[in-house]
């Protein structure tokens, strides 16, 4: 299974469209958001671009959380689960959080076969924690707010039978 992983949307949305328009995402079974959406318009433009699921967790740039979750009640294939979402996709047991801190500690303690996280718009991360594969798909911004610099645009398809990620820039 084939399954989208982006992150730190950061209201950029020209950059989220262009994703979103990507063959390589589309061809995806489900998506996954690592948080920092930012606005609650960013719910409308995934839920009329991306028809399969989408599991979101909120960062801590998600402002208006009670108008992000409205909004997403407005999609049935879009769910909110909060900071911390957990499930089995693929045949895969999978975690998603927003601090690359909190994922590497779910990633050393085991019991997943994939962890997920965003936050801090490093180049992509993709590495083997144990027997736990620790990725973070980059951020959709394009921008490194740390480091006041761009950074490529950049998103993951996770492929679940081969437990490996392959990146894309928008």
């Amino acid at each position: 299974m084939k399954i989208a992983v982006i992150s730190d949307i950061h209201d950029n949305i020209w950059n989220l469209q262009k994703a979103l328009a990507m063959p390589e995402l589309q061809a995806t079974k489900s998506m996954l958001c690592c948080g920092d959406l930012c606005s609650p318009f960013v719910i409308d433009l995934l839920g009329r671009a991306y028809s399969r699921p989408i599991h979101i967790v909120l960062g801590n740039n998600d402002g208006d959380v009670e108008s992000i979750i409205r909004n997403s009640k407005n999609y049935s294939n879009i769910k909110i689960h909060g900071e911390y979402f957990k499930t089995l996709l693929g045949g895969r047991t999978l975690a998603m959080n927003h601090y690359p801190d909190k994922a590497r500690a779910i990633a050393e303690n085991g019991g997943f076969d994939i962890v997920c996280y965003g936050h801090n718009h490093s180049v992509v991360n993709d590495e083997m924690v144990d027997d736990t594969l620790l990725i973070n798909p980059g951020a959709i911004m394009g921008y490194h707010g740390g480091e006041l610099r761009d950074i490529p645009a950049t998103y993951l398809v996770l492929d679940t039978t081969l437990t490996q990620a392959e990146v894309y820039k928008v």
